[in-house]
C-alpha cells in the first residue's frame, strides 16, 4: 500500500522502505573535509596563512624584544664626551694652562625647566696635576664667546665676596690633590652648553688639568619606549600563543575523529544494516530443480553481487586490501624417546624398534648430551 501523500503531495517514506546504503548519516567525512567546512562556515584562515600568521607574530615578538633592548641601551649606558669616534678622548689644557673650554653635543631630553625627575644627569671627573682650589661650570652658551666671561666673572666676584648663592651649573673644589680624580654631577635641562674648568689661581702650565664626562640622555625616553616595547613584545606572544594553538588543533586529528580502519568498519555496520537480514537458502534435495539462468535454455549468468565491505571501500574511496593468506601450520617435530641401558648410559629407540648406536647422557636439566 503506498504511503499517504505529504502536504506537497510526494510520498512519504514509511517504514517498509530500507534506509539508504550509506547509513543516516552517510560515511564519516575526512579531516579535511571538515576543515573546510569548518572555514566556510566560520570564516577562518586556512592552516598555510594560519602558519604565516604565527610565524610573523613570533618575529615581532622578537622585533620589540630587540628595540627595547636598544632603547634601555640608550637610557641606562652614558654617552662619553668626548665621544669614542672623535680624536680627542680626554679633556686636556692644551690651548690656555690651567684652564679647559669644551663645548658639548646637544643634550636631548623632555623639555620641562626646572630641577625634577627628568633632568639630565651629567658626570665629570676632573684630574688635577697640581691640585688645590678648582671650579667646574657647564653654561648653556656657546664656548669663548662674552657670555661665558660674563658668568666667569660674576663667579670669579661672588667668590670674592664670600657669597655662596650661585647656580647649580657651577661647582667649586676645594682644596682637591694632585692626580687624585674628582667625580661631579650635574643635573641638567636639554640644551647646548659648554663645559669650563679652571683653577682658581693662576700661574698653571699646559697638560696640568684633565678631565671626562659622560652624559645619562635620553633616560626617561629610551626608558620609556623601552617599556612601551615591552609591552608589545608581550602583547605580541600572547597572539603568538594564541594563533600557535589553533594551527595546533588544525594539524593534529580531532579528539573522536576515527581512522580509516575505523570508517571502513562502521561504513561496514551501516551497509550490512541497510541490507537488512538474508533470504533463507534453498533446498539442495532431489526435488529441487536446476537453478534459474543455467542450463541451455537460461540466459547469461548474473552478475556477482558486491559484498558490503567492498561498498564500504567504494563509499570512502579507498582500496580493498587484499586477503593475506593464513601462514601454514608448523609440523611438530617428532619426540625423542631415550631408553636407558643400565650402566648409566640412554640409546634413542627409532620407530623400527632398533637403537640408535650413539650413547647419550642424561643432564641434571633433563636434557641429553651425546657421550663422546
Amino acid at each position: 500500500m503506498q504511503s499517504p501523500p505529504d502536504t506537497y503531495g510526494g510520498p512519504m517514506s514509511g517504514p517498509g522502505g530500507p534506509p539508504s546504503a550509506a547509513g543516516p548519516g552517510g560515511p564519516p567525512t575526512s579531516a579535511a573535509v571538515m576543515d573546510a567546512s569548518d572555514r566556510s562556515i566560520k570564516g577562518d584562515l586556512s592552516i598555510s596563512e594560519l602558519r604565516t600568521k604565527v610565524k610573523k607574530a613570533r618575529w615581532n615578538v622578537f622585533m620589540y624584544l630587540g628595540i627595547a633592548a636598544i632603547m634601555f641601551s640608550f637610557a641606562l649606558i652614558p654617552l662619553p664626551v668626548p665621544a669614542p669616534w672623535d680624536d680627542e678622548t680626554t679633556l686636556k689644557d692644551s690651548e690656555s694652562g690651567g684652564e679647559i673650554q669644551r663645548e658639548l653635543p646637544y643634550l636631548f631630553g623632555l623639555p620641562i625647566s626646572g630641577h625634577d625627575a627628568t633632568d639630565i644627569r651629567f658626570i665629570v671627573e676632573v684630574t688635577p696635576a697640581d691640585g688645590g682650589d678648582l671650579s667646574v661650570h657647564v653654561i648653556e652658551a656657546h664656548c669663548n664667546t662674552d657670555q661665558i666671561d660674563d658668568e666667569l666673572n660674576e663667579f670669579a666676584s661672588m667668590l670674592i665676596s664670600e657669597d655662596g648663592n650661585w647656580s647649580d651649573n657651577h661647582m667649586l673644589i676645594i682644596d682637591s690633590k694632585p692626580g687624585k680624580t674628582i667625580e661631579v654631577e650635574f643635573k641638567l635641562d636639554p640644551g647646548a652648553y659648554c663645559l669650563v674648568i679652571e683653577y682658581i689661581d693662576y700661574g698653571h702650565e699646559t697638560d696640568s688639568l684633565e678631565a671626562s664626562a659622560s652624559v645619562y640622555g635620553l633616560r626617561e625616553i629610551g626608558g620609556g619606549l623601552g617599556g612601551l616595547s615591552v609591552l608589545w613584545a608581550l602583547f605580541g606572544f600572547i597572539g603568538a600563543q594564541k594563533k600557535g594553538k589553533i594551527l595546533k588543533e588544525r594539524t593534529e586529528p580531532r579528539r573522536g575523529s576515527s581512522s580509516v580502519e575505523e570508517q571502513v568498519m562502521d561504513a561496514t555496520n551501516q551497509a550490512v544494516i541497510a541490507v537488512g537480514p538474508g533470504v533463507p537458502p534453498s533446498s539442495a534435495g532431489p526435488s529441487a530443480g536446476p537453478p534459474t539462468g543455467v542450463g541451455p535454455m537460461g540466459g547469461p549468468p548474473a552478475a556477482a553481487l558486491s559484498s558490503p565491505t567492498q561498498d564500504a571501500f567504494a563509499a570512502l574511496g579507498v582500496a580493498e586490501p587484499a586477503p593475506v593468506a593464513p601462514p601454514a601450520a608448523a609440523t611438530p617435530a617428532p619426540a625423542l624417546n631415550y631408553i636407558e641401558s643400565g650402566d648409566g648410559y640412554h640409546y634413542i629407540l627409532k620407530e623400527d624398534n632398533t637403537f640408535d648406536a650413539q650413547p647419550y647422557i642424561k643432564q641434571a636439566d633433563g636434557s641429553y648430551l651425546p657421550f663422546q
